[in-house]
């Protein structure tokens, strides 16, 4: 069985940025003792459990630790150094199987602990797919999905999270994939960064793009595209969550759906659309380099163009048409009435094809484009006034 040392740190030390999600809310973290390489600035806590004695010695830049051996004045008890131990990029348990023999030899002490009370501080190189390339200060004791979670270290929206490259102190390149670290919760796939030196994070080369209602990772950022539904000067713009996920061949919906972390409890997953299918179902199979909407639920209406107050609605259940544009003031008096139309997950619908307003339908009312009342009016005037200056030119 795998001996765990718990050590408590203060969340405020675990990152100079800020973190985000929930693995910055942990007041502690839990690793193993063979997990844990020590360095310069780590803190250890010393137990003699023979002796029922402790002392907290800390690993000098020099990657040496003061050895401490008790003394005994009148009533009480002091540690003084003795000895200089070499405690660098080694294993907590390696470094308490070296100083097993050191203590049996010196103060026949056999059984000893060791626990980091407060974890050192390091510098880890970020490189590729990220919000930031350049050095990060971090915790030794914080994992690699803390640090990618950071706001300045976080993965962009086409980041490659199952092929992530971390160089270790002791010159080790290691392949990571922490979605299977968010899948299983398995800390293997995430590794402490007590044991990161530099990471790569790779770009996806080939894949599927989706944006809509879909849950994502802690460790990688939307892309914010913006939906524009134009009508006469009004635009109705709202943000829609894109992220990319890896695909070498054609790729199932549902299967897309889980590598982008799963889709949202409003997401309408009657209503997916792919940009080279059309509409699809979550058995259907899109092919690289293809594009899946997955629309969200929304209890409103929007409503553009030319209308008087022109923005969203409340979703009113089997409300008509009129209703939705009465709210917004009725139609300007450029509207082309005949010509509205609706957008419905990602598609134009036209006025005759509408049927029931839907929650997240975008009412269109398009201008009109020559108004014969007044727009006619005024062209004739124009010409007459360019024959009139033309006839009167001429009898010059």
């Amino acid at each position: 069985m795998i001996k765990f040392v718990l050590f408590l740190a203060l969340i405020s030390q675990e990152l100079e940025a800020s973190q985000s999600g929930t693995e910055s809310s942990l007041a502690s973290e839990l690793f193993s003792e063979e997990e844990y390489l020590v360095g310069p600035g780590d803190s250890i806590l010393v137990l003699l459990k023979d002796l029922s004695l402790s002392y907290i010695t800390s690993i000098n830049f020099g990657g040496l630790m003061p050895l401490m051996v008790p003394f005994f004045v009148k009533d009480s008890v002091q540690f003084r150094p003795f000895s200089l131990k070499r405690a660098y990029n080694i294993s907590i348990k390696e470094l308490k199987d070296s100083l097993k023999g050191w203590y049996s030899a010196v103060l026949k002490v056999n059984e000893i602990d060791l626990m980091v009370v407060s974890p050192r501080l390091l510098t880890v190189l970020v490189k590729g797919a990220t919000n930031t390339n350049g050095p990060a200060n971090v915790r030794a004791s914080l994992r690699l999905a803390n640090l990618l979670s950071s706001g300045n270290f976080i993965c962009s929206y086409d980041a490659d999270i199952n092929r992530i490259m971390v160089q270790t102190p002791r010159e080790e390149t290691l392949e990571v994939d922490l979605e299977k670290y968010y899948k299983t919760g398995e800390l293997i796939y995430n590794p402490l960064l007590a044991r990161v030196k530099a990471v790569l994070v790779p770009r996806i080369e080939k894949g599927i793009v989706i944006f809509g209602a879909v849950k994502g990772y802690p460790i990688k950022m939307f892309q914010k595209q913006v939906i524009q539904a134009l009508g006469g000067n009004f635009t109705v713009s709202f943000e829609a969550n894109v992220i990319k996920v890896p695909s070498q061949d054609s790729i199932m919906v549902r299967d897309a759906l889980d590598k982008a972390g799963g889709v949202k409890s409003y997401a309408l997953l009657n209503e997916l659309y792919s940009s080279k299918k059309g509409k699809v179902t979550l058995d259907d199979y899109l092919n690289v380099g293809d594009t899946l909407y997955v629309p969200p639920f929304t209890d409103k209406v929007f409503v553009a163009g030319e209308v008087r107050n022109p923005g969203y609605v409340p979703y009113l259940p089997g409300a008509t048409l009129e209703t939705y544009l009465s709210y917004c003031g009725g139609f300007t008096n450029r509207a082309a009435s005949h010509r509205i139309y609706v957008i419905r997950a990602n598609k134009k619908v036209h006025k005759n094809k509408i049927g029931t307003v839907q929650p997240g339908d975008i009412i269109i009312v398009p201008e009109v484009r020559l108004k014969w009342f007044e727009d006619y009016l005024t062209l004739a005037q124009v010409i007459s006034s360019l024959l009139i200056t033309w006839v009167t030119l001429k009898s010059l």
